[in-house]
């Protein structure tokens, strides 16, 4: 029989066929396909039924864990709870503390105020609490004398809230015992029964040719009915010097001046100042060297005041008006004297800023001069404004100007209106 290569081919074929069944019989699943580590049938078979999956112990651990959250979340509501109840308590001890301040403090300014200042003061605004837990600023307004201050001399204020006002305060009475700030340094002491407070300022040295004298202002303020400030005594207490600075024994006591106060529909009405003569030693006699007395009226934004002098002065008792625009923003100051030789009025020009811009200064109808206040806005400056005053012609024009800060002035040409250089 001859063989073609057909026949051969599916020969070949047909014995492969045979061979890979056999190897198959002999060792089913060799050639079959695992991933890498793939344990076999045998294996899983063979394993120790110990290391198996526990469920109770999977159960357990999400218990654990649930567990463990749920307390984190409690202490966190907890730690969330402490702090604002933290929180509130701090902010209620504040608020009492400025409740307590906004009641004591204004009766402490006020009669601070009237110790340092002769002016006369007509209002006083006292503080409140802000949103923030903060004092607003303490103002007044006085009727003032000088016209050459810059800003708004009239209106006096001081910020509760900054870092230079230092108020200690006695916990267990519950008294403020000194106010340190800008304008004094002041320490309180209480007479309940007599209705008086007594106000110590620091001590100073005093040089005079009979010798050094420890000199201790003190002021002793007494209230009326109304709890209104009636009078304020104003004491020098002497004492010797020791160790060049010290205050040693006492000497003497000196009275040096007395204000009282009247009050009508309780606004002022009355204001006297009686001024001691010095005395630097015990036998020297207690004598009053003058009496300055007000009398003091209103009616919307003016307000006039009579001044009376003892011993009498010509020039200066007379009648002084003052015109008010809204919110306390003096227009003017007028004055005649009794015998009508002193007749003058300031008017106020008052700059974008709302501080005094100029001081123009009539006298019987007649702008005779001025005063130009120039403000500089860099904080490094060490000067914080200048004054330039102003010499007017009969024309009511301004011929001569003087600045006050570098006392150089210049001229203007009658004829050309034109100015000279600053000399």
């Amino acid at each position: 029989m001859k063989l073609t290569r057909q026949s051969l081919h599916v020969s070949i074929l047909l014995i492969l066929l045979n061979l890979v069944s056999v190897a198959a019989q002999d060792s089913p699943g060799r050639y079959l396909y695992r991933p890498h580590n793939y344990p076999s049938a045998d294996t899983i078979l063979q394993s120790d039924p110990e290391e198996s999956i526990n469920q109770d112990s999977i159960d357990a651990r999400i218990q654990d864990s649930i567990e463990v959250r749920m307390q984190f979340i409690r202490d966190s509501i907890a730690a969330r709870e402490a702090f604002v109840r933290d929180s509130i308590a701090r902010r209620e001890r504040k608020l009492d503390s400025l409740n307590f301040l906004q009641k004591s403090v204004p009766g402490l300014l006020e009669a601070s105020v009237k110790t340092i200042s002769e002016e006369i003061i007509i209002t006083i605004k006292n503080p409140s609490i802000t949103e923030n837990l903060t004092l607003t600023d303490f103002y007044y307004i006085t009727l003032p004398f000088d016209y050459t201050r810059p800003y708004t001399p009239w209106k006096c204020s001081l910020d509760l809230s900054d870092k230079p006002v230092k108020i200690v305060v006695d916990d267990n009475h519950k008294k403020i015992t000194s106010i340190q700030s800008p304008l004094f340094n002041f320490t309180y002491e209480y007479n309940q029964k007599l209705k008086t407070l007594r106000i110590v300022e620091p001590g100073v040295i005093v040089n005079k040719t009979s010798g050094a004298f420890y000199k201790l202002p003190v002021d002793t303020i007494f209230y009326d009915a109304t709890g209104k400030i009636a009078k304020i005594k104003k004491y020098f207490e002497f004492c010797q010097v020791k160790n060049t600075y010290q205050k040693g024994a006492f000497l003497f006591t000196h009275l040096a001046q007395v204000r009282q106060f009247e009050y009508s529909s309780g606004k002022l009405s009355g204001y006297q100042v009686t001024n001691f003569c010095d005395r630097w030693n015990a036998q020297e006699p207690k004598k009053v060297c003058n009496i300055i007395s007000y009398g003091i009226a209103s009616q919307n934004n003016l307000y006039t005041v009579k001044r009376h002098n003892e011993p009498a002065n010509q020039y200066s008792d007379g009648t002084f008006t003052f015109e008010f625009a809204g919110d306390y923003l003096l227009k003017s100051t007028s004055f005649v004297n009794d015998t009508k030789t002193e007749n003058w009025k300031t008017y106020i020009e008052i700059n974008p800023e709302g501080n005094v811009g100029e001081y123009i200064f009539e006298n019987k109808g007649v702008i005779a001069n001025s005063l130009t206040i120039n403000y500089f806005s860099d904080p490094k400056a060490k000067q914080k404004f200048e004054t330039i005053s102003c010499s007017y012609d009969h024309n009511g024009t301004c011929i001569y100007q003087k600045n006050n800060m570098t006392n150089k002035s210049r001229s203007r040409d009658e004829m050309t209106l034109e100015w000279s250089a600053w000399r």
